[in-house]
């Protein structure tokens, strides 16, 4: 990871292949070196666009999480228009995934504890603060909540801000932290600078 390295971020895109390709194509345009999906990657309701979402995030070497919609569909595919391979893909996806001092999941990271679960729990200030206590030098990136938010200590207590569209916030000083990224399906997606230490909220 080098101080100019960009990471591109996405989550909740609900079966919107437009959407994902817009985003893709927001991250390269700012030379993005990684891109991230936060998982719901897909949406049960709309099986016919399955195909269209993976096949977005392989050829262009998206690193996703699994979401509990992902989930769905791989253990219970709702048609035979669904391939083999990306039945695979979708089964195969972790909960969790790390990248330097950033963790990656659909809502919280506890994969280890709570399973499947981990996918579709929120998260409170109870949950933020066994995240603080277990990665005190972390920072977490999570879908699942569709709005973008930051979660830190300010004073000695857990604080919650909204982070707008096109506002840089600084995350100096503020580890450990969450950041809900935000619904893409609704435009919302970001861009991290670890070098840095801020995220950018986009809106596409």
């Amino acid at each position: 990871m080098t101080k100019t390295s960009l990471i591109g971020i996405m989550a909740d895109s609900h079966g919107k292949p437009d959407t994902i390709a817009a985003a893709v194509a927001l991250f390269k345009s700012k030379d993005c070196l990684y891109i991230y999906h936060l998982g719901d990657i897909c949406d049960s309701g709309y099986p016919e666009t399955v195909e269209s979402c993976v096949s977005i995030l392989t050829a262009n070497n998206v690193t996703a999480v699994k979401g509990n919609n992902d989930h769905a569909i791989s253990t219970n595919p709702p048609g035979k228009n669904i391939s083999k391979e990306t039945i695979g893909y979708l089964s195969a996806l972790p909960l969790v995934a790390e990248y330097g001092e950033a963790l990656f999941s659909h809502s919280l990271p506890f994969a280890e504890t709570l399973g499947l679960s981990c996918m579709i729990r929120g998260m409170g200030k109870n949950e933020a603060a066994v995240f603080f206590k277990e990665h005190p030098g972390k920072v977490l990136f999570r879908g699942h909540g569709h709005s973008p938010e930051i979660i830190s200590k300010e004073d000695g207590k857990i604080a919650v801000r909204s982070i707008l569209p096109g506002e840089n916030t600084d995350l100096a000083g503020r580890f450990p932290c969450i950041i809900t990224c935000g619904s893409l399906a609704e435009g919302f997606c970001m861009i991290w600078k670890p070098g840095e230490k801020c995220v950018k909220c986009y809106l596409i």
